[in-house]
């Protein structure tokens, strides 16, 4: 039997979720038309750092809990629903696609594969999705990285009140300040998901992006650096020419 447990997230908690991205990239692009820059370093990072704050002004609604994730430089939103007790984070689809293709190394300390450790018990529940059943030969792990992942686990879900039912990531396609596609996965392990739901039903054309000249670039979330036992681990997804490179 596949898992194909609908997940609680109401229709006009998606639009929110639609509309943070947007009234992100907005904001975002609205500061730079007034206030020009000659270089962009840190454009992701800057993005992202607007959707958040829209993404928790939005949700400081009864029944739901933002908080803040840090890891190395990168510090991570949380949602929390306290009536279904599902905990979401946010990526690009873009940058969930290159994780998937990327080194089990840079997967395993990456955040979104130590908070799908909260599903752990669907493995071995449920079928494998067959496209997903390679993995299966890497999920187990030695001792030794399996206490640093549990300890990594505990302390990234400390700050949340209440007990945590199942983890989701939402994934979103946003491009010039509009959100294109949107969905849900239910991770296991190695940015493996075991179910998803597609959202992009909801998405409004609300308004036109005026035009501006910052070209795109890929958000600063592609490298998260995890500290365990004061170690460094560098957990960047590298591109082809950087793996050829080296």
């Amino acid at each position: 039997m596949y898992y194909n447990n609908k997940i609680p997230f109401e229709q006009d908690k998606i639009e929110l979720v639609i509309k943070s991205f947007e009234d992100g990239e907005y904001l975002y692009i609205e500061n730079y038309r007034e206030h020009p820059t000659v270089t962009q370093n840190g454009k992701g990072a800057a993005i992202w750092n607007n959707i958040y704050t829209q993404l928790a002004s939005n949700f400081k609604i009864p029944g739901y809990q933002t908080g803040k994730i840090s890891r190395g430089f990168w510090d991570l939103l949380y949602l929390y629903d306290e009536e279904t007790k599902y905990l979401y984070t946010f990526m690009r689809e873009d940058n969930f696609k290159n994780l998937q293709s990327g080194r089990k190394r840079d997967k395993l300390f990456h955040y979104s594969n130590v908070l799908s450790r909260l599903n752990g018990e669907l493995v071995g529940t449920y079928e494998i999705p067959y496209e997903q059943l390679s993995f299966l030969a890497e999920i187990n792990v030695d001792e030794e990285t399996d206490t640093k992942l549990e300890a990594l686990l505990k302390d990234m879900t400390s700050s949340i009140n209440g007990d945590i039912e199942r983890y989701a990531l939402v994934l979103v396609e946003c491009k010039r300040g509009e959100v294109k596609g949107i969905e849900c996965v239910i991770p296991i392990a190695y940015a493996n998901p075991m179910y998803r739901e597609d959202w992009s039903e909801y998405i409004k054309a609300e308004y036109e992006m005026p035009e501006y000249d910052v070209q795109e670039t890929r958000p600063d979330d592609e490298a998260i650096i995890l500290y365990t036992n004061n170690e460094d681990i560098d957990l960047s997804v590298k591109t082809e020419e950087e793996k050829q490179a080296k």
